[in-house]
């Protein structure tokens, strides 16, 4: 069984990813670059749920290769930000999580 921290971390990267367009080979070349050897087949069994965890080290060099603030994204998926609780005023950007208050 997967962690709900692992799989909603999993769920973010998996998510940017696929928002990017960088396909799960290119990601494991980035990674590896970047000293973190890791095979397109080890991503497409975290992203499917074969591996139910991952480790800090891939988190925040996936996170790397996404352009993407590792420590916004746990604080996005391990719930409210204690500062805006979620939902900043529209118009600005919440400092300590990185959410927006947009304009629904």
């Amino acid at each position: 069984m997967t962690a709900p921290v692992s799989a909603a971390a999993i769920k973010a990267l998996m998510e940017a990813r696929r928002e990017q367009k960088v396909s799960a080979q290119k990601l494991a070349d980035r990674m590896t670059s970047a000293g973190y050897p890791i095979k397109r087949s080890v991503i497409a069994n975290v992203e499917s749920g074969r591996r139910a965890e991952i480790s800090l080290d891939h988190l925040a060099i996936a996170c790397q290769a996404l352009g993407l603030d590792p420590a916004a994204l746990l604080r996005r998926v391990t719930g409210p930000c204690p500062n805006c609780h979620g939902t900043p005023p529209i118009g600005f950007a919440c400092l300590t999580c990185s959410a927006r208050g947009d304009a629904a």
